[in-house]
This record gives structure tokens, sequence and C-alpha cells, in this order.
């Protein structure tokens, strides 16, 4: 895989067909699928689920149904409890006590981070959106990483350097974004949050008077410094170092900065996705766009294939089954007129029957009375 290039290069290249257009998902799947503490936490899933006790039946798939549905949300409260009990020292959790024992872990470890509130009733998990939900499973998961070790020992596959847990990069595009393809075979894209140009200082010059010094600006007016190449002796204030607010200004609410101000977005999940993606790239000429269709192509589009082509037995065994059963519920059908009829014909035979028995039995008692008369008329004579 070729190195990432530098911009200036990238510049030069034909740029791909942009992929932000609408999906036919519905907005509450797609912003799910863009959420990176949602690929985060299948990930983690898919290498310890096993460990914290998380139900195996649990994939990419199934999460993403439990969090569209609100019938199924109690599920997401069971896989809650599974990590609490593993980062927690408290024995004999339960449902009941689980919004209060997960809100002691954020106030002792994340307290501006806390969705429970500080009340003396806790916040109810349940009554969480689904995006508050993903983003507590997701805390609880990274807590549980807390003690390595413990993971490791339980670990079947020993991995010292814990290389196994770490996820490299797929792939680049013309634009240096980074792309990822995680266990759950959908390919990702990070884009790096742009860092601000810093604003260069003309020197000083001693045939320059010095200026006297201008008064204490406001926030608007050190932001237009900032893009202005100011002589300090004109500007006795400096400009707000990068990183930290400038006077007056709130500090940002870490849990919306969690992601250092990057862009993660969910490019495919489907076998048309992927190849509309493929499709956007396939004439490029960047050779880190040349180099991610060439994997793709190799490394992805097999494994979807042999996906469709389970899923397509699946649903031909599921029909088959679905037609045996009609077979059977038919032939049940059948079998049961078949023997209602059976049951009519033996009624009508033995109606039949003793009918003729009857008409035999009255022909019998005539002639035996004919008998009787021809006796007693010889008896007379």
């Amino acid at each position: 895989m070729p190195r990432k290039r530098a911009r200036d290069e990238a510049e030069l290249d034909v740029s791909h067909l942009q992929q932000d257009e609408q999906r036919k998902d519905n907005p509450l799947q797609s912003r799910l699928r863009n959420m990176w503490q949602f690929a985060s936490f299948m990930q983690y899933v898919f290498l310890f689920g096993k460990i914290v006790k998380i139900d195996e039946s649990i994939d990419m798939d199934e999460f993403e149904d439990i969090c569209l549905n609100p019938d199924r949300s109690s599920r997401l409260t069971d896989i809650g409890l599974a990590l609490l009990k593993y980062v927690s020292s408290h024995r004999g959790l339960t449902p009941e006590i689980f919004d209060e024992y997960t809100r002691r872990q954020y106030l002792a470890k994340a307290p501006l981070r806390n969705p429970f509130g500080e009340e003396e009733e806790p916040n109810h998990f349940a009554d969480f959106d689904v995006f508050t939900k993903v983003k507590v499973l997701h805390q609880l998961s990274t807590w549980t990483l807390g003690n390595a070790e413990r993971i490791r020992a339980q670990m079947l596959e020993k991995d010292s350097e814990q290389t196994q847990w770490r996820i490299e990069p797929f792939g680049w595009d013309s634009e240096d974004r980074t792309y990822f393809l995680l266990d759950d075979d959908r390919l990702y894209r990070r884009t790096d949050a742009l860092i601000p140009s810093t604003p260069v200082k003309a020197a000083k010059t001693k045939s320059k008077p010095k200026a006297k010094p201008r008064a204490r600006g406001t926030r608007a007016s050190k932001r237009i410094r900032l893009s202005e190449n100011f002589d300090e002796s004109e500007d006795d204030q400096d400009p707000p170092v990068q990183g930290t607010p400038a006077d007056g200004e709130e500090q940002s609410d870490p849990a919306e900065d969690d992601f250092d101000g990057m862009k993660w977005e969910c490019i495919a999940v489907t076998m048309d996705e992927y190849q509309d993606f493929l499709e956007s790239i396939r004439r490029s000429r960047d050779r880190n766009e040349k180099s991610l269709h060439r994997s793709i192509l190799e490394s992805v589009i097999p494994i979807l294939e042999k996906r469709a082509e389970a899923q397509r037995q699946k649903v031909l065994r599921q029909q088959r089954e679905y037609e045996n059963l009609q077979k059977l519920a038919t032939a049940k059908r059948s079998s049961r007129l078949a023997d209602k009829q059976e049951r009519q014909r033996e009624a009508e035979e033995a109606a039949i029957a003793e009918q003729k028995r009857r008409a035999d039995l009255e022909m019998a008692h005539k002639e035996q009375r004919r008998q009787e008369q021809m006796e007693e008329v010889s008896k007379i004579a």
C-alpha cells in the first residue's frame, strides 16, 4: 500500500465523485452509522464481547436493529449491565440499580460527560435517546480496558503486544481522508480536522516609533488580529494560544469534542454501496485511490460475495422450509378431508348394510309366516 501523499501531490490528481449523496436508509439509521462510538463499540464487542459476557449472537446488524427498534431497547440495558459488572466492584448488580451505579462510575471518572444527572434520583437509561445510550455503552466499554492485563489473561489467543487490538488504516483518497475497514466489513472514512494557519508576526523595526498601547480588545477583535499581520508594537495583547479559550470564552464541553474535531462517516455497508463507491474512484489517477480500489476488490468484495451467497442460500432454505410447511399443511388438510370422506363412505356403507340386513330379516319373517300358514292349511285338509 503506497504511503500517504502530500497535499500538493493530491491536488494534481482527478478528485473522485462525492459520496455524500443522501442514503436510501432513514435519517436515524444514517446518523447512527456515522457515530464513531457506534463503530468503536461494535469493534470492541467483536474483540472482547465474550470476555465481558455480552450475548455472542449480537453482531453489527443485530445491534443496529436493537438500536432502531424501540421494542427491543431493553437489550441495550442488558448489554450495559454486563459491562458495568466488569467495571464495578459492586456485586449483585441488577437492572433496577443500573442507573445509580453507572452514574457513580461517571461521577468518579468522567463527571463532565455524566448523562445521569446529579439529582437524588438518577436519570433513567431507558429514557435516553438511542445516541446517548450508544455513548454510555461505549464509555463503559472504554473503562473495561483500564486493566488490560485482566482482559489479556482471559483471551484465548495470547497477544502480549496487543497488536491484534489495533486497527490500521485501510487506505486514503485524493483528499488524504483515511479509510478503515472494521471486522463488521463496513467501510468507514475519517476526515481530519483542519489545522488553522498560524499568523506570522512582522519583524520589529527600530526606525518605526513605538505606538501607544491599544486598549484591551474583545473576543471579536482578537479573532480579527489572528488573520492580520499586525506589528508587535501595535498590539500589546497576544492572541489566544491554539487549544486554549480566549478571555471571557467558556470552555467547550469535552463530550462535544471527544473526536478532536474529526469527522467519521460510514461509507459502504451493502454490496450496492461498495459498488457505487468503487465506481466513483474507478477512473482515478491518484495512486492512493488506485490502491484503495484494488484493496477493496481483493479483500472486501469476495467476502461480501460469499456473504451474499450465504444469505441467498439462507433465503432459499427458508423458502423451501416454508413451502414444505405449506405442503404439510395442505397434506394435513387433504388428509382430514380424505378421512372425513372415508368416514362418510363407511357410514353410508354401514347404513346400506343395516338396511339390507333389516330387509333380509323382514323377508325371512315373511317366509316363516308363509310356511307356518301352509302347514296349518295342510293339517286342516
